[in-house]
């Protein structure tokens, strides 16, 4: 029947009773040329719709949360070797090492902590960690999200057109 109808030329009314179906409301369809070619017209009603927010796909959720940590991660990598530049160019890190010594009467350099070779694992395992927690963290909120849905019904979001 659907095949039907599309071939006979009844495109237009199939689909304003499909969305009366679904909506129970009888929207009218329109799409985003109609749209901008009324943009002038302010005789038209607002009309309004609720949304619900049913399902948040595992994988996609990940995936965004993995590229969100790559983007941190650049700047926490940067914001690393930015404060390690600024402490030892400053000598903060000469006077703490004096007051260290006055404190426990040991001979210990704390500028050897920042060499190049001991600052960049240190700044790739916080990216590590970063990376793996924060996905993980975005797969575990989807997956939460998901079954907390079955008992509160999803949240709505309520949109209207002008």
């Amino acid at each position: 029947m659907l095949w039907g109808q599309l071939i006979r030329g009844n495109y237009d009314r199939l689909l304003r009773e499909t969305i009366q179906g679904c909506t129970g409301r009888g929207l009218p369809v329109t799409d985003v040329a109609e749209r901008l070619a009324r943009k002038g017209d302010r005789g038209q009603a607002a009309w309004q719709m609720r949304l619900g927010l049913a399902h948040i796909g595992v994988w996609s959720s990940a995936k965004l949360a993995f590229l969100l940590s790559l983007c941190l991660n650049a700047v926490t990598v940067a914001l690393i070797f930015l404060a390690v530049w600024a402490l030892t160019d400053t000598d903060v890190f000469s006077n703490v090492t004096g007051i260290y010594q006055d404190l426990t009467n040991r001979s210990v350099d704390l500028g050897t902590l920042l060499q190049p070779s001991t600052v960049w694992p240190f700044a790739g395992a916080v990216a590590l960690m970063n990376t793996v927690l924060i996905t993980l963290g975005g797969a575990g909120y989807a997956l939460l999200y998901n079954y907390s849905v079955r008992a509160t019904g999803g949240v709505m979001m309520g949109f209207h057109t002008t």
